[in-house]
């Protein structure tokens, strides 16, 4: 059973909700600025150090030569702290950044709060927007249940058609 409202989140074809947010070395990055950039898959995650998460940004890590081969920048979204991310971040050897969403204001605007799930309460559900240069999502995966992680090949092909369009 899902935990959001996936008709009140974002969906294929609408403009992306801008932010801010610091990642895991406290630097402020901009959703729109990075778009200009290269097409860019947010990725909403619960926590620093579970498990499910850990097998996501293991993958996510081995591939990210291709994710930057194919122009897409991998953004993933937490509600963990800065220092959580920092530490994470160095003990996964992850080569990308880690936004953190502490206070969850943006996961709450992008309707990704896990709050119907006891295990995750104020975490941010599981779930990826694929996002083109213009700030549209193009592509969005949502499981069935945030304890269900994704396919990151799959999304790798997504992201990869997106950017080549």
């Amino acid at each position: 059973m899902r935990n959001v409202d996936l008709e009140k989140m974002p969906k294929v074809g609408d403009i992306a909700p801008d932010f801010i947010l610091p990642d895991d070395a406290n630097n402020l990055l901009r959703l729109s600025e990075l778009c200009k950039e290269c097409v860019v898959m947010l990725l909403f995650y619960p926590a620093d150090f579970g498990m499910i998460c850990s097998i996501q940004m293991g993958e996510l890590r081995d591939m990210h030569e291709e994710f930057l081969a194919a122009g897409v920048t991998v953004l993933p979204l937490g509600t963990n702290s800065v220092r959580s991310h920092a530490a994470w971040k160095e003990s996964m050897r992850l080569p990308f950044p880690l936004l953190a969403d502490e206070d969850g204001k943006v996961t709450g605007e992008w309707h990704m709060a896990c709050d119907n799930d006891d295990l995750l309460r104020n975490r941010a559900c599981r779930g990826a927007f694929i996002i083109d240069r213009h700030l549209t999502v193009r592509y969005r995966w949502i499981p069935p249940t945030p304890h269900q992680g994704p396919d990151v090949p799959s999304l790798l092909r997504e992201a990869a058609a997106i950017a080549k369009r």
